[in-house]
């Protein structure tokens, strides 16, 4: 499921294109959102994929290895428990995956990805130790499968190159998708049929309206919001505070006015968090600074009314 704090920052990334383009019209903008969000999805399905993919790149190279003229010891009796990891068995199996790729035709299409990732792989302590071991249990798969997206993924430079080509909103994402993929393999049963289901790309219908319904406080709310930033800021230097730093400020804003089931706090922390990586080392003081002076204040004017419930994201 696609979480709030990845929500918010689709939100905001659309914000900034639709606001500094100026010749974008909302509805636009909103079909833009809801193509961000959808591609998410695909990127989840992707990674799912490429697991399915590092086994049968190393199905190919132990057939390589058998079929030398001269095949050393080790190529005739390979050790062939990677390849027949049962969690690996499950994807392939999984209708609702590949019913997925097949419709949306995803492939890597990238020999060079799967190579390096195999190659670090196998190199590691961690998948060393797996094939080095006699025994094997579904719990056992699971983990391998966790351990390589954890630990191959993130931190390969080559796979951001690959994704940037592929679709602009994914650089991203990548992280939040990891984090998904492995839920999904950690909620995997050996007992499972085929048509298991796989994470959605929502959690429930708040999550699916989140996006859109802040989306459209933000513009709606835009030129008074401004106004009120505008006075709450006369003590800053106006000149280095910049436009992503009031947008997010705006994006909190907006959300607090908007949604009265989620704390205060929580959205005022979310922001801060997306603030420290899509801006500037002092735009957390800032956002949080300022959205409590203007949210405490509001409050008092009682325009903004919260649900006394302390709802949880």
């Amino acid at each position: 499921m696609i979480s709030r704090r990845l929500l918010r920052i689709k939100v905001l990334k659309i914000l900034f294109a639709h606001i500094k383009s100026g010749n974008q019209s909302q509805l636009a903008a909103e079909k833009e959102l809801a193509y961000s969000i959808k591609k998410t999805y695909d990127l989840y399905h992707y990674i799912l994929l490429l697991i399915i993919d590092i086994a049968d790149y190393a199905k190919n190279r132990i057939e390589i290895g058998k079929h030398k003229y001269l095949p050393t010891s080790e190529e005739k009796n390979p050790n062939t428990k990677f390849i027949d990891n049962t969690v690996i068995e499950l994807f392939k199996r999984n209708k609702t995956l590949q019913s997925y790729i097949e419709q949306g035709k995803l492939n890597w299409d990238d020999a060079e990805l799967i190579k390096k990732i195999f190659n670090n792989m196998s190199n590691s302590e961690y998948y060393k130790e797996y094939m080095q071991n006699p025994k094997r249990s579904f719990a056992e798969d699971k983990k391998l499968l966790c351990q390589i997206l954890e630990k191959e993924i993130e931190d390969l430079d080559y796979i951001y190159t690959l994704l940037e080509e592929k679709n602009i909103y994914w650089i991203d994402d990548l992280g939040f998708v990891l984090s998904m993929a492995i839920k999904t393999i950690k909620k995997f049963k050996a007992n499972q049929d085929n048509y298991t289901e796989l994470l959605p790309l929502y959690k429930d219908e708040n999550d699916e309206k989140f996006a859109i319904r802040l989306f459209r406080r933000v513009l709606a709310d835009y030129v008074k919001t401004e106004a009120i930033i505008d006075e709450y800021t006369k003590n800053w230097d106006l000149e280095r505070i910049a436009f992503m730093d009031t947008l997010i400020l705006q994006m909190t804003l907006a959300e607090v006015r908007e949604f009265p089931e989620i704390p205060i706090n929580i959205s005022i922390d979310e922001y801060i968090e997306i603030s420290k990586y899509f801006s500037s080392p002092t735009s957390s003081a800032f956002v949080n600074g300022v959205a409590d002076k203007i949210i405490t204040q509001e409050i008092k004017e009682k325009t903004i009314i919260k649900n006394d419930e302390n709802i949880s994201e």
